[in-house]
């Protein structure tokens, strides 16, 4: 459909809208008058570009084309909704902020003390030793590392079936504390599917469906007639392959999924259709909603028919137990009504499968022939939840991530299938959300998890109460009415089966369209915040040691404790390529056993804090006993910042195998799994026994070579800085956020 319209004449017209509104059923379209206020969903004499009808005809007036329609509105949204900052490049340009005005204050402290020890270094010295430790205390490779780190991280989750469009947004994934996902396709496999037969003899659950056969069990013997006539009573078309759900039949939805019962109980349609002519058809209206066939079963002449319970239920007189026709009594009518009501009440569509003996001779049926019917069973269908969804749930609400259903299905569909995934509370619909104001919609949200007959700005609204209230929103979808909720949102998922317009706008695609897919994201998210914590930790605590290092030299009266030369090979031996290598870490199982982070909190929390402290302040002491020491006894600068540099090197690169897990001490790491990270440690390694030992480079950064004693002194001084790394990092509380009361969900 290319336009808004009026619908004004119908014959069993049926649009499927589900781009627009989220519904999954195609809606069956009138040309009577409604009430303003209706929802967009339930407007059901209007017809809206960008849907595709599916079945009938009509006549429409146009009420509106191009940017005026509601696809064009939905466009207009896209437009005006404004890109978001993610945490991490909020709090990088803070990190970014801080360091530049400490190394600004350094330098300048530097400087000045130099300068005030005019006698002991020349201007020379003091200011390329200032701009060195400038470097030194900028970690320069934290840009490359923390590249590295998102693209290495996107090419984790995409091995979890979810592509990431936006590098910054492969970290965001791992502040997520509220998921809103759609139902359909998502939580649900996005198809209609039989998942109850309730006949005289019992009740069959999808699970027992799916073991049915031919055999000559009695108990499910009606069961098995009921699909047979499901099957018979059909116009679906066999399809020359498979689709993406695996449907091996083209047609209406509800006929598809009762030829795919049939199917699975050894029914094939095409093999009945062949052996079972039928003579004749009454087709299914909206009128007398029900579909007869007549059909030659075994020389005899047989009625099929499937409808709504009501209207056949009326014409019933018997009805099938065992192969048997008994007579329907009154204790029989109400059994059968109350199965109805209970079914209905469960937000499942129920059919009613009856049959009917006609004379031999009879080849056509009329509306009047469909009474005195026997009545073989209920069919019960739904879009199924899928088989991981609920364990999903579970997990993701355990890591305090709350997960919010926002669907276009009515109220009481969706109050059943929140029912089903263990949602509590109220459900709160598109026309409710409308009637309140900000505040109040703010205090509804806490207790809400069910949103039924949402509009596009519904979900935008939706979004921005959540992250007015701290919260970091992943919004779901696949349709065009999804675009500007995936775009306010702080993660936008879009379908992989979706529109255009919401894989362009979201910034990750589910290559699946699974929730599982979500939370295993969410997971691989949190690695990556872990990762670049680690690189941080690593990366800040040693390069300001060498500025603590050098500024206490200078202090203290003594020779620079490291030449800017020696610095700069420092930065390189230990820096880029032991800190990149970082990214191919895996994250601790225990990732998603605690609350997401708080929004807004610093990148460096108190934790962090306090463990580069630690670091900066065991290595600083340790290096400077070593080099005030040794200078002391040798009287020999060059062997003294030989060894000084030396043990700085060789103790960080060790470093960075604690620094890997602030969970476990470092024996109970896994020390072997990252093959990167070994590698770029024995590159560090090389790097400085090049230095020490190769006479162009001995030149360069003015070092001598060690001998045994040096290394001994030099390896003893390395493991010192581990244990007591070790110590403080067990009396260190792990971060805030494992403090935090557990969130609702």
């Amino acid at each position: 459909i290319s336009a808004d319209g009026r619908i004004i004449d119908v014959l069993e017209l049926e649009i499927n809208e589900a781009t627009l509104t989220g519904e999954s059923e195609p809606i069956k379209k009138v040309t009577g008058v409604l009430s303003e206020e209706i929802g967009l969903a339930d407007r059901t004499n209007m017809a809206y570009a960008g849907t595709n009808v599916v079945n009938g005809r009509g006549k429409m007036v146009v009420t509106a084309t191009g940017s005026r329609t509601e696809i064009g509105q939905i466009a207009r949204l896209v437009q005006e909704t404004g890109e978001t900052h993610t945490p991490l490049e909020r709090e990088l340009g803070k990190l970014s902020h801080a360091l530049g005005v400490v190394v600004i204050v350094l330098s300048l402290i530097l400087i000045a003390v130099g300068l005030l020890r005019s006698n002991l270094y020349t201007p020379l010295d003091i200011f390329q030793t200032a701009v060195a430790v400038a470097v030194a205390a900028i970690p320069e490779g934290l840009a490359i590392s923390l590249t590295v780190i998102l693209a290495v991280g996107m090419q984790f989750i995409l091995k979890r079936r979810a592509l990431v469009r936006k590098l910054l947004a492969a970290e965001t994934l791992g502040s997520v504390s509220v998921i809103c996902t759609d139902k359909t396709g998502t939580l649900t496999e996005g198809i209609m599917s039989v998942v109850r037969i309730v006949t005289a003899t019992g009740e069959l659950n999808r699970s027992e469906l799916a073991q049915m056969h031919t055999g000559q069990d009695l108990q499910k013997q009606d069961a098995l007639l009921a699909l047979r006539i499901g099957a018979l009573c059909n116009n679906v078309t066999l399809r020359k392959s498979t689709d993406e759900h695996g449907a091996r039949y083209a047609g209406d939805t509800t006929e598809v999924a009762l030829a795919e019962a049939a199917h699975s109980a050894g029914f094939e349609k095409e093999v009945l259709d062949h052996e079972t002519a039928r003579l004749f058809e009454v087709p299914f209206d909206s009128r007398r909603k029900f579909m007869a066939t007549l059909h030659q079963v075994d020389h005899k002449t047989v009625v099929y028919i499937k409808g709504a319970f009501d209207i056949l239920f009326e014409r019933t007189t018997h009805f099938e137990k065992n192969g048997e026709q008994l007579k329907l009594t009154n204790v029989d009518k109400d059994w059968f009504v109350e199965q109805e009501k209970s079914l209905t009440s469960q937000g499942l569509r129920v059919l009613a499968l009856c049959h009917k003996p006609l004379p031999h001779s009879q080849t056509s049926i009329q509306e009047t022939d469909i009474i005195d019917l026997t009545l073989v069973g209920l069919i019960a269908l739904s879009d199924p939840i899928r088989s991981d969804v609920l364990e999903t749930i579970k997990r993701a609400q355990g890591a305090g991530i709350r997960v919010v259903m926002i669907t276009g299905d009515g109220r009481d569909t969706a109050s059943a299938i929140g029912r089903e995934l263990g949602f509590s509370g109220d459900v709160l619909t598109g026309a409710e959300i409308q009637a309140m104001d900000d505040a109040a919609l703010a205090q509804s949200i806490k207790h809400v998890n069910i949103f039924a007959r949402v509009s596009p700005e519904d979900k935008i609204r939706l979004v921005e109460a959540y992250r007015a209230s701290g919260e970091v929103v992943s919004m779901t979808g696949d349709g065009v009415n999804d675009g500007p909720a995936l775009k306010a949102a702080d993660i936008g998922v879009a379908m992989g089966s979706g529109t255009d317009i919401a894989k362009e706008t979201a910034d990750i695609v589910l290559l699946d369209d699974r929730f599982s897919t979500i939370v295993a994201a969410v997971e691989e998210g949190r690695a990556i915040y872990q990762n670049i914590q680690k690189v941080l930790i690593y990366l800040l605590s040693f390069s300001l040691s060498e500025v603590v290092l050098i500024t206490a030299s200078i202090a203290a009266g003594a020779p620079l404790s490291l030449l800017a030369s020696q610095i700069l090979w420092l930065n390189l031996a230990q820096d880029s390529l032991p800190a990149i290598a970082l990214a191919f870490d895996k994250g601790d199982g225990e990732n998603m056993l605690e609350p997401p982070r708080v929004k807004g909190s610093p990148i460096l929390d108190a934790s962090m804090r306090l463990m580069i402290f630690s670091l900066i302040t065991i290595t600083s002491v340790l290096l400077l006993i070593l080099f005030f020491s040794f200078y002391h006894l040798t009287q020999d600068i060059d062997l003294t910042r030989t060894m000084t540099f030396t043990a700085l090197g060789v103790s960080s690169l060790v470093a960075i195998f604690s620094v890997r897990s602030r969970r476990r001490p470092l024996w109970k790491s896994h020390l072997f799994d990252n093959k990167y990270l070994l590698a770029s440690v024995l590159f560090g390694i090389v790097m400085l026994v090049s230095a020490v030992y190769l006479p162009p480079l001995q030149l360069l950064l003015r070092t001598q070579a060690l001998g045994w004693m040096h290394w001994a002194i030099i390896l003893g001084f390395s493991a010192l800085n581990i244990i007591l790394i070790e110590v403080v990092k067990k009396s260190l509380p792990l971060s805030s956020s494992a403090s935090r009361v557990a969130r609702l969900s």
